[in-house]
Protein backbone atom coordinates (compact mmCIF):
# COMPACT_ATOMS: atom_id res chain seq x y z
CA UNK A 1 0.00 0.00 0.00
CA UNK A 2 1.63 3.17 -0.80
CA UNK A 3 2.60 5.85 1.73
CA UNK A 4 -0.29 8.97 1.89
CA UNK A 5 0.80 12.35 0.28
CA UNK A 6 1.41 15.12 2.42
CA UNK A 7 0.49 18.57 1.46
CA UNK A 8 2.63 21.42 1.70
CA UNK A 9 1.27 22.58 5.19
CA UNK A 10 2.35 19.25 6.45
CA UNK A 11 5.92 19.18 4.64
CA UNK A 12 6.66 22.48 6.13
CA UNK A 13 5.67 21.14 9.78
CA UNK A 14 7.60 18.17 9.56
CA UNK A 15 10.69 19.50 7.88
CA UNK A 16 10.72 22.57 10.40
CA UNK A 17 10.99 25.34 7.71
CA UNK A 18 9.23 27.73 5.96
CA UNK A 19 6.54 26.92 3.20
CA UNK A 20 7.92 29.55 0.95
CA UNK A 21 11.11 28.07 0.89
CA UNK A 22 9.84 24.49 -0.19
CA UNK A 23 7.94 26.38 -2.47
CA UNK A 24 11.02 27.95 -3.93
CA UNK A 25 12.93 24.34 -4.15
CA UNK A 26 9.99 23.02 -6.03
CA UNK A 27 10.04 25.79 -8.72
CA UNK A 28 14.11 25.47 -9.02
CA UNK A 29 12.97 21.68 -9.56
CA UNK A 30 15.34 20.56 -6.91
CA UNK A 31 12.21 18.67 -5.26
CA UNK A 32 9.40 16.96 -7.37
CA UNK A 33 5.81 17.91 -5.86
CA UNK A 34 2.28 17.17 -7.24
CA UNK A 35 -0.29 20.13 -7.86
CA UNK A 36 -3.71 18.68 -7.30
CA UNK A 37 -6.70 20.29 -6.71
CA UNK A 38 -4.63 23.72 -6.64
CA UNK A 39 -2.32 22.38 -3.72
CA UNK A 40 1.05 21.05 -3.96
CA UNK A 41 1.42 17.39 -2.23
CA UNK A 42 4.64 15.55 -1.65
CA UNK A 43 5.59 11.86 -1.47
CA UNK A 44 7.12 10.81 1.63
CA UNK A 45 10.68 9.95 -0.50
CA UNK A 46 10.33 14.17 -1.45
CA UNK A 47 10.88 14.74 2.02
CA UNK A 48 13.12 12.58 2.84
CA UNK A 49 15.59 13.91 -0.11
CA UNK A 50 14.77 17.26 1.22
CA UNK A 51 16.16 16.61 5.13
CA UNK A 52 19.29 14.74 3.28
CA UNK A 53 19.72 18.31 1.22
CA UNK A 54 19.57 20.20 4.22
CA UNK A 55 21.90 17.57 6.74
CA UNK A 56 24.80 18.55 4.17
CA UNK A 57 24.79 21.76 4.82
CA UNK A 58 28.18 22.27 6.70
CA UNK A 59 28.27 23.46 10.60
CA UNK A 60 30.07 26.45 9.28
CA UNK A 61 27.82 27.49 7.23
CA UNK A 62 24.84 27.24 9.75
CA UNK A 63 23.64 30.34 11.71
CA UNK A 64 24.87 30.32 15.14
CA UNK A 65 22.55 31.25 17.68
CA UNK A 66 24.42 31.39 20.80
CA UNK A 67 27.47 32.68 19.79
CA UNK A 68 27.61 36.23 20.62
CA UNK A 69 28.68 38.34 17.48
CA UNK A 70 31.51 41.40 17.91
CA UNK A 71 30.08 44.45 16.60
CA UNK A 72 31.60 45.89 13.06
CA UNK A 73 34.79 47.78 13.37
CA UNK A 74 34.15 51.58 11.92
CA UNK A 75 35.05 52.04 8.28
CA UNK A 76 38.45 53.89 8.21
CA UNK A 77 38.43 56.83 5.32
CA UNK A 78 41.23 56.30 2.55
CA UNK A 79 43.24 59.18 1.22
CA UNK A 80 41.90 60.65 -1.94
CA UNK A 81 44.59 59.67 -4.89
CA UNK A 82 46.60 62.23 -5.92
CA UNK A 83 45.05 64.10 -9.17
CA UNK A 84 46.18 63.08 -13.01
CA UNK A 85 47.68 65.53 -14.68
CA UNK A 86 47.01 65.11 -18.87
CA UNK A 87 49.75 64.30 -20.72
CA UNK A 88 51.08 66.88 -22.69
CA UNK A 89 49.75 68.06 -25.70
CA UNK A 90 51.41 67.86 -29.58
CA UNK A 91 51.47 70.80 -30.81
CA UNK A 92 51.01 70.57 -35.24
CA UNK A 93 54.26 69.61 -36.85
CA UNK A 94 55.93 67.98 -34.24
CA UNK A 95 57.05 64.56 -34.37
Amino acid sequence: MPLPMKTLQEAAIELGMPEAEIKTMVDLRKVRAIMKRGRLYFAPDELAKIKRLRKTIPESAKPAEDVPVAPPKPAVPRPAPPPRRPPPQRRFGET
